[in-house]
């Protein structure tokens, strides 16, 4: 996952009814990209004294080092019992529209492959749901980080540079990571999503004769 997601065609309302959640707030921000590195106030549902959404900021930690830019923004579930132990019962979900990668296509003759941008989708859903810890920072604002898990057959084809993915959940599967099912549960190949991938930059792809 690059960083990057589409809520903007998330209803809240929709959301607060498939979760049994309550939503006190508004002003979240919903757009067609949201990137990591903005520090959105993104919706976020939580079992934080009972079901609500909620504002969650992206990045576990308040402070992110300059040399680390990337420090807490995604997680790798594989960590879980070790590096954020301290925050694997701190469970929340982010409801997006699609999330964003690049694919790495190699061009024959050229050291360096072009990054072709998709779409990742729930099939035949208009949202899906990615796994987050968080933490309530001193000013009790919320920090969240995305738990990533290796990637499928989709998913390795789309991000075939690093071979991760974000852990991608529907309603049901949501509802159960919510309630602090063990993270085994939610990782590839234990569980695999239902997702479908657009090409963004199909004009980008050579022709079939360079292959």
């Amino acid at each position: 996952m690059c960083y990057s997601f589409n809520n903007k065609k998330v209803d809240l309302k929709k959301i607060a009814v498939e979760l049994d959640a309550e939503n006190y707030e508004s002003g979240y921000v919903q757009e067609e990209t949201i990137s990591a590195f903005t520090r959105p106030a993104m919706p976020i549902v939580l079992e934080h004294n009972g079901r609500k959404i909620t504002h969650g900021t992206w990045g576990l930690y308040t402070e992110i080092p300059k040399e680390k830019p990337t420090k807490g923004l995604n997680l790798k579930a594989e960590n879980t019992h070790t590096f954020y132990k301290k925050f694997e019962h701190n469970r929340c979900v982010v409801p997006i529209s699609g999330f964003y990668d690049f694919q790495h296509v190699p061009i024959p003759g050229k050291k360096t492959p072009i990054k072709v941008k998709h779409e990742v989708l729930w099939s035949g859903a208009d949202h899906l749901y990615l796994a987050g810890f968080y933490d309530v920072w001193e000013n009790n604002e919320i920090g969240v980080g995305i738990v990533t898990t290796a990637a499928n057959e989709l998913m390795s084809i789309i991000h075939n540079s690093k071979l991760r993915m974000p852990i991608c959940m529907d309603a049901r599967m949501a509802e159960r990571f919510l309630k602090d099912e063990p993270i085994e549960e939610f990782v590839f190949p234990a569980y695999d999503p239902s997702l479908v991938a657009v090409n963004l930059e199909p004009q980008k792809m050579p022709p079939p004769s360079l292959f």
